[in-house]
């Protein structure tokens, strides 16, 4: 990249807590090369503006008498409905309930919907919320604002300059895509990523250009740490010598982590926490986040050393303002501690096992790795990539010889020595042979810069690292030998920005107009791989959400088998790009990632596939059965029949072999007007082979084939036993329907569940509790919707008329953890509180299916924010003492209240209703 008209280079840190501005003015006669720091305007008090190094990624979303609109104007506009930097950091430490913060991290949560307004999170519905997306905007629209505000001629905007935006080096491509989208939203529409440890070292090299190799030898390796407030990154660099020219390279990057200085303020929040009441008080709401930003703030005045001591104070709420507030001491030993004990461990190798679930880093809807030792995620790291080290350097052992530490929670020196003498002790060396360090004066400035300094790299500049694409990519193309799944390598690892591949020897073919899908992995660790390779999928790749599409090809929409290439792109901004051209035309079809999906297909794999042969004799089978007018009796045991082709039975049907089955359902969906009896088995058999509407990547496209059918209704709607099938297909496909279908669903069912003034239409029971079931299996519904259809719910539940699908429905309506659904669609823990005690206030004839429900309603998932009073699971937990007898069977149902426990396969299908396809994981554990 040359750059042409641009006169400046920009470099923006878009940080968990802090973001960052450098420069370069190309224009500059005396100093063309020289960046600065670009000091960001920004509210540092109520109506008082100031230039600063950083700007605090804190949004605050204002209310109609916390401060006054006046108060919170910058010049470059009215009274906004939020604003952003030190004095919105400030503000939300007195009112977290309208504070964004670590957004960055959300971005990254694949259990959420990031394009939704969900955040603060937990914040009542009298705040305007904002999106994770819109949250990034909104910090990059203000540092565009600042920018332009400074530089008021048109041509020197900063939509018009190169600017560079920094990301986690461990960022997946739909982290990313999300990024630029923010980018776009703030107004800058071309960006380049650049990985924020590379930026890093950029900044290191900027201050060493001329005396680098005083400080680095040949063959040495560089470890970037970087440790930030939402996030935790490895980079592997060393120095190439190749016939005697001097090179950078880098190594290796690590796997996502959501792990940095945030989970140090909760485990010091907890650890306060602890002083209250001797440790009887657990804090919710507005007070612990109160508590944490407090907890914050102690720290870095502590670990700044300007500080011995911090006092903590929480004010009481309502009536006890004065007689409710807790105070607490938190010293210097308590954070180091805290700091170096929980999260910089020194431990040998051996001592290295993951930890059980933990307290103190789950918290604010967020998955934080359940390890939260960034010792023991280093060495795991190093050790991952030992192989590479030997190969490139010859080394037997991955030690560094050279630490840059980078990020806000790595400063204090007491840290970084920590981390040092970690490593010597995972690799049994000698304090001999500790790293070096690399000198990084200004870690809350060293990204910025270094994505400055690699602007004019890519002018052609300065000392150039050889970095490309971070990870390899892979499409799954074939079944190997014995079943086992392969993937073609399409992008290897540090392959050049800009760079576009074409498998030219490969031939490959796509179906035309119709639903296909594309399986696409990583791996930031495989080597030896080369563009074309062939490999089994294996645990060394990571899978990318899906990509789903149609390809159209010509005007009558027949179904098509085209011969195609492949063409990967690793882009100028830093992002996979994927194509199928037409060997056979100009066609050329753009292939885009899924920014939500189901299950990853590493997820679920056949545990065996069945030969082509045998599909096509089930398929065979279904059409003959249901176009027979009358088939009697074979209806009825199609299930059976196809159980006996097969030789597995029903539980047993691995997925591409049920969606091949129910591909032959939906060609011939016209078969279920025969007779009340064709419907009645299609919809059964339909539902069964689709459920649970997502896990295969083409159940997209099957999905909206159903919905069509929804429109049209059923066809012997007077039959009973249809309208249960009805209901019970529509229970097994909910997870496949979109929010906006679910929502259709939930609306037009009210009118026959929900209690009005005039009486409701009879409904033969079999019928209303599949109903109830179908309903509560609709995660995707508003919280507040769900409310309304739990309390109705509440109100049919009759001890001599109850069944256990009742309690059933109601967990699901009101569970703390959902399958499927995004976070932000659990209905608030203060409304499930009032239904788990009308539950304990019943004498139930059989209180096994209560306390299943009570274990779901109550069920521990670390955050805060959804998280059940103690108090209350105390009562929960009495009761299931009294009235369950058996001790394996309440040990079973009452773990769920003591700890945080990650779903089981097994135990998603009792929560699903029904078994699941075999190997499927609907919720990824957080």
């Amino acid at each position: 990249m040359k750059i042409n008209d641009q006169r400046y280079i920009v470099g923006i840190d878009l940080g968990t807590t802090n973001s960052a501005v450098a420069y370069v003015d190309l224009s500059a006669e005396d100093h063309p090369r020289q960046i600065q720091t670009f000091p960001i305007p920004q509210l540092t008090g109520p109506g008082e503006i100031n230039r600063l190094p950083v700007l605090p990624s804190f949004l605050y979303i204002p209310g109609e008498y916390d401060i006054a609109k006046s108060a919170v104007v910058m010049p470059w506009q009215r009274p906004a409905d939020h604003f952003a930097g030190t004095l919105a950091r400030d503000q939300g430490a007195t009112v977290p309930a309208r504070l964004v913060a670590s957004a960055k991290s959300w971005m990254c949560h694949a259990n959420a919907d990031r394009r939704a307004k969900i955040l603060p999170w937990g914040a009542g519905d009298d705040v305007a919320k904002v999106s994770p997306v819109q949250a990034a905007a909104a910090y990059l629209a203000h540092i565009r604002n600042a920018w332009n505000q400074a530089h008021p001629d048109e041509d020197e905007s900063l939509e018009r300059q190169v600017v560079i935006v920094t990301v986690p080096a461990s960022f997946d491509e739909v982290a990313r895509e999300l990024t630029l989208e923010a980018a776009t939203e703030a107004g800058l529409a071309n960006v380049i990523l650049l990985e924020e440890p590379l930026a890093a070292f950029y900044s290191w090299l900027m201050t060493h250009e001329t005396d680098w190799n005083e400080s680095v030898k040949p063959g040495e390796l560089i470890l970037v740490c970087d440790v930030g407030g939402g996030t935790t990154d490895f980079t592997l660099i060393y120095l190439k010598d190749i016939d005697g020219q001097l090179g950078f390279e880098r190594l290796a990057v690590g796997d996502h982590l959501i792990l940095g200085g945030d989970n140090v303020d909760l485990a010091l929040a907890r650890r306060i926490e602890g002083q209250f009441s001797s440790g009887q008080l657990s804090l919710k709401g507005n007070r612990w986040k109160t508590l944490c930003h407090q907890c914050r703030q102690a720290k870095e005045r502590i670990l700044d050393n300007e500080a011995e001591t911090e006092t903590i104070t929480i004010l009481g709420e309502g009536g006890r303002l004065i007689g409710g507030t807790l105070t607490a001491v938190l010293t210097h030993q308590d954070v180091e501690s805290t700091v170096l004990d929980g999260f910089f461990p020194i431990v040998a190798a051996t001592e290295s096992g993951k930890s059980a679930q933990r307290k103190g880093i789950t918290e604010f809807g967020l998955p934080y790795d359940q390890e939260p030792a960034v010792t023991r995620h280093l060495g795991w790291f190093l050790e991952r990539h030992r192989a590479d080290v030997t190969t490139h350097l010859g080394k037997a052992h991955p030690l560094p010889d050279l630490i840059l530490f980078n990020g806000g929670s790595l400063k204090p020196d007491v840290i970084q020595q920590q981390i040092r003498h970690a490593i010597v002790k995972w690799f049994d060396k000698t304090a001999d042979e500790l790293p070096r360090i690399m000198e990084n004066p200004n870690p809350d400035l060293a990204v910025s810069l270094g994505a400055a300094y690699y602007g004019l790299v890519k002018n052609g500049s300065g000392v150039r690292v050889g970095s490309g694409s971070p990870r390899a990519y892979y499409l799954e193309v074939a079944q190997g030998q014995g079943g086992k799944r392969q993937a073609l390598c399409l992008v290897t690892r540090g392959v050049e920005e800009g760079t576009t591949i074409t498998l030219e020897d490969h031939d490959f073919e796509v179906r035309g107009n119709q639903p296909v899908s594309f399986n696409v992995y990583s791996s930031s660790y495989r080597s030896g791989d080369q563009t074309g390779d062939l490999i089994t999928i294996d645990d060394t790749l990571t899978a990318l959400s899906p990509i789903q599409t149609i390809v159209q090809y010509g005007k009558k929409g027949t179904k098509a088998r085209i011969p195609v290439q492949l063409v990967a792109s690793y882009t100028e901004v830093g992002t996979l790009s994927l194509a199928c051209q037409s060997r056979t035309s100009d066609h050329r079809w753009q292939l885009h990632f899924q920014l939500r999906s189901g299950p990853s297909p590493t997820d679920l794999a056949d545990q065996e596939v069945f030969d082509s042969d045998i599909i096509d004799k089930a398929r065979d089978l279904i059409k003959q059965t249901f176009t027979n007018r009358k088939a009697g009796s074979k209806l009825e045991a199609v299930g059976k029949t196809l159980a006996g082709l097969i030789d597995r039975p029903r539980q047993a049907w691995p997925l591409s072999f049920i969606r091949a089955l129910a591909d032959e359902l939906l060609e011939i969906k016209k078969t279920r007007r025969i007779s009340p009896q064709h419907e009645i088995r299609w919809l059964n058999l339909l539902g069964y082979c689709m459920r649970p509407g997502l896990a295969d990547g083409a159940d997209p496209m099957r999905m909206k084939a159903i919905w069509r059918i929804y429109s049209r209704d059923l066809v012997f709607a007077n039959q009973t036993q249809a309208r249960v099938e009805w209901w019970i297909l529509w229970r097994r496909v909910a997870a496949g329907l979109t929010p906006g279908q679910q929502r259709q669903f939930i609306q037009e069912l009210a009118p026959l569940l929900l209690p009005k003034k005039t009486a409701p239409r009879k409904i033969p029971p079999q019928e209303r509790l599949e109903m109830w079931m179908a309903a509560a299996n609709m995660e995707h519904v508003q919280a507040n919707e769900k409310i309304r259809w739990g309390r109705a719910l509440l109100a049919e539940l009759k001890p001599k008329k109850i069944k256990p699908q009742h309690f059933w429905s109601l967990s699901r309506i009101g569970a703390r953890e959902l399958l499927y659904g995004s976070v932000d669609r659990v209905i608030p823990a203060q409304e499930v509180a009032l239904w788990i005690k009308t539950l304990l206030s019943i004498d139930w004839r059989d209180p096994k299916p209560v306390a299943v429900a009570l274990g779901q309603l109550c069920r521990k998932t670390g955050d805060r924010t959804r998280d059940i009073d103690d108090a209350l699971v105390g009562q929960v937990m009495d009761w299931m003492t009294q009235n369950i007898q058996q001790d394996k069977f309440l040990e079973t149902h009452s773990r769920y209240l003591r700890e945080v426990i990650a779903m089981a396969e097994q135990e998603q299908s009792v929560i699903f209703g029904e078994d699941l396809p075999a190997g499927l994981v609907l919720h990824a554990p957080s």
